[in-house]
C-alpha cells in the first residue's frame, strides 16, 4: 500500500508545469505596439533590455520589443486575468516568441519577472495600477488556461504529503 501512495505521490510531482507567454498579436499596427510598449514601459519603470545596446533590442522590431515590453509585464502582475489584452494588441501563449535572442531574459512565470508589480503601495515595491484606460482590459484568457490545472496538482500533493506524515 506504501508503494502504491508513493507511486501516485511522484506522478502527481512528475506532472509537467505549463508556462505562459503575454505576446502581441501578429497585425496589429506599429501604433498601436508602441501605445503597448509605452504603457507596459512606462508601469515596469525600467525597458533598458530592449533599448539600443540591451539584450533584448535584436531584433529591432516594434513587435519584437512589445512582445518582451508586455510579457514582463504579465509576468510582473503575476498574470492576473485580462493583464495580457493591452486593448486587444496581446493575447497568451504557451511559447515564448520565435525571435527570442541568446541572453534575453524572457520570463515565462512571475517567479522569474522579477520585481512583482503589487496592488497598494510598498517600500521598494512596484504598484499595479489596477485597470487603467488603456493597457491590459478585460479578463478573456483565449489559451483557456484558468488555472483550474493548479487545483489539480495541488490535491494530489496535499494528500501525498498527508499520506507521508501519517506513515
Amino acid at each position: 500500500m506504501r508503494l502504491l501512495l508513493g507511486l501516485l505521490f511522484l506522478l502527481a510531482l512528475a506532472t509537467s508545469s505549463s508556462a505562459t507567454y503575454c505576446l502581441c498579436r501578429d497585425g496589429v499596427g506599429e501604433k498601436d505596439l508602441q501605445t503597448s510598449i509605452d504603457y507596459a514601459c512606462g508601469v515596469l519603470k525600467d525597458c533598458t533590455p530592449i533599448h539600443d545596446k540591451g539584450p533584448c533590442y535584436q531584433p529591432n522590431t516594434v513587435k519584437s520589443h512589445c512582445d518582451w515590453a508586455v510579457n514582463t509585464y504579465f509576468q510582473r502582475s503575476g498574470q492576473i486575468p485580462g493583464s495580457c489584452n493591452f486593448s486587444g494588441s496581446a493575447t497568451t501563449s504557451s511559447n515564448p516568441p520565435s525571435t527570442v535572442v541568446t541572453g534575453c531574459i524572457y520570463p515565462s512565470s512571475p517567479g522569474s519577472a522579477g520585481t512583482t508589480l503589487t496592488t497598494g503601495t510598498s517600500t521598494g515595491t512596484q504598484t499595479f495600477p489596477g485597470t487603467p484606460v488603456f493597457g491590459p482590459t478585460g479578463g478573456f484568457d483565449p489559451s483557456g488556461n484558468n488555472g483550474a490545472s493548479s487545483l489539480f496538482i495541488s490535491i494530489p500533493l496535499t494528500l501525498g504529503f498527508s499520506v507521508i506524515v501519517f506513515l
